[in-house]
C-alpha cells in the first residue's frame, strides 16, 4: 500500500475518530452528572421522586440502545421534536448510560460504613457537606474500577450511532468500506482504532486508580447507610 492510498484510507478514518471522541466526552459528561441525579432521587425519603427514578432505570435497563436511538431519532419527529443525528447520538447514549451509572453510584454510597456519617454528624456537617466531603469521595473509591469499564463500554457503544447517519469512526468505515471495495482491510483499520482508543483510556483510569488508593482502605468494611438518613 503506498502513501497516497494510505492517506485516502487514514484521512476519512481520523475525522470519524475526532467525531467518536465527541462522541464520547458530551456522553460520559452527561451521563456522569444524570447519573448522580438519578441516584440522589432514587435513594432520596420522597416516594414519588424514588419511584420515578427506579420506572426510568428500569426501562432503560430492559430495552435495547439500539432501540433507544431509533426512538429518539426517528420517534420524537412525529411529535415536532426534531433533533440532528450527533444531537441524538449524544442524548441516547447519555440517557442510557446515566441509568446504569446511577445504580453504580447508589451501590457506592450504600457501601459507604454508617460511621462515617455519625462522625460527619458530630462534626456538625449539612447534609450536602457530609454528601461532598465525606460519602462521595469514599464512594468514588469504590466504583471507580467499574466507571472505567463503563467508559470503555461508552466507547464502544458511540460505533451504534452510524445506524441513525451521524458521521463517526463506524459510519467512516462503513463508507470507506463501500467505496473502496476493502472492507476487511478498512474493518480492520476501524478496529485498531478503537482497540487504540480503549487501550489508552484503560491506561489512564489504571494509573488513576492506583491514585486513588489508599493503603488499609476498603470501604465495606462497615455497615452499609442509606443516604436518605444521613
Amino acid at each position: 500500500m503506498d502513501f497516497a492510498t494510505l492517506r485516502m484510507y487514514l484521512s476519512p478514518l481520523a475525522e470519524g475518530t475526532l467525531w467518536t471522541l465527541a462522541l464520547f466526552f458530551c456522553s460520559a459528561f452527561l451521563a456522569v452528572a444524570l447519573g448522580l441525579v438519578v441516584c440522589l432521587c432514587r435513594l432520596s425519603r420522597r416516594p414519588a421522586l424514588s419511584r420515578a427514578a427506579r420506572v426510568y432505570i428500569d426501562i432503560i435497563r430492559g430495552t435495547p440502545l439500539l432501540l433507544q436511538l431509533f426512538y429518539i431519532y426517528y420517534g420524537l419527529p412525529e411529535l415536532g421534536v426534531v433533533i440532528n443525528g450527533f444531537v441524538a447520538g449524544v442524548l441516547g447514549l447519555t440517557l442510557n448510560f446515566g441509568a446504569y451509572l446511577a445504580e453504580l453510584f447508589r451501590s457506592g454510597i450504600q457501601s459507604v460504613d454508617a460511621g462515617q456519617y455519625e462522625a460527619a454528624r458530630a462534626l456538625g456537617l449539612r447534609r450536602t457537606q457530609r454528601l461532598q466531603r465525606i460519602v462521595l469521595p469514599q464512594a468514588l473509591r469504590t466504583i471507580f474500577p467499574a466507571l472505567g469499564n463503563y467508559a470503555l463500554v461508552l466507547v464502544k457503544e458511540t460505533s451504534l450511532v452510524a445506524v441513525i447517519s451521524v458521521y463517526e469512526l463506524m459510519r467512516a468505515g462503513e463508507m470507506l468500506a463501500g467505496a473502496t471495495f476493502q472492507a476487511l482491510t478498512v474493518y480492520t483499520m476501524v478496529g485498531v482504532i478503537y482497540f487504540a482508543l480503549c487501550s489508552v483510556l484503560a491506561y489512564l483510569f489504571r494509573r488513576s486508580e492506583k491514585r486513588l488508593t489508599v493503603p488499609g482502605y476498603w470501604s465495606g468494611a462497615g455497615d452499609n447507610h442509606d443516604i436518605s438518613k444521613a
